[in-house]
């Protein structure tokens, strides 16, 4: 219980921080590079991911974070059951992102975005770290996942 609550106040607490600096330092819509395929760049995401189902007058508002609180609870609970240390990380930072963005939501009305990938002139999507955390997870729910070995269970035999 004591890892999974000290990688969700973690990653929600970094992601906060950074995202207060960003609000701090730059000013909407202005373009600063950061690393070749990395612009600092400030928005604010209304909606769900990719700006999707915009929340703009506050019955949408506090539905998107009713959804987003319940979905984290339901994150929370599941890394708290986890049984792999590896799945029980990935669900942890899976939470502590997903509590960031809440956070940030509930103070805002909106998620602070600004992290804007970019490759060949082609721009992907700004993002934040609250999102890197979460990606993160899921990458490690996915190598959890993986075998460890070439071996492959027999049938009647247990998966590891």
């Amino acid at each position: 219980m004591a890892t999974v609550a000290a990688v969700l106040a973690t990653a929600a607490a970094v992601d906060l921080a950074a995202k207060a600096m960003a609000e701090a330092w730059l000013a909407e819509g202005t373009v600063r590079g950061l690393i070749p395929f990395i612009d600092l760049t400030l928005s604010f995401n209304r909606g769900i991911s990719f700006s999707l189902f915009p929340a703009h007058d506050p019955s949408s508002l506090a539905l998107l974070l009713g959804i987003q609180g319940t979905l984290t609870c339901l994150v929370t609970a599941w890394a708290l059951a986890a049984t792999g240390s590896l799945e029980r990380l990935g669900l942890a930072a899976i939470a502590g992102g997903a509590a960031g963005n809440f956070v940030d939501r509930l103070r805002d009305g909106a998620v602070t975005d600004y992290l804007d990938l970019h490759t060949s002139g082609f721009r992907w999507f700004t993002f934040n770290l609250a999102d890197a955390w979460i990606s993160i997870g899921v990458v490690m729910l996915l190598l959890e996942g993986l075998p460890l070995s070439g071996r492959r269970p027999g049938p009647g035999e247990p998966v590891p």
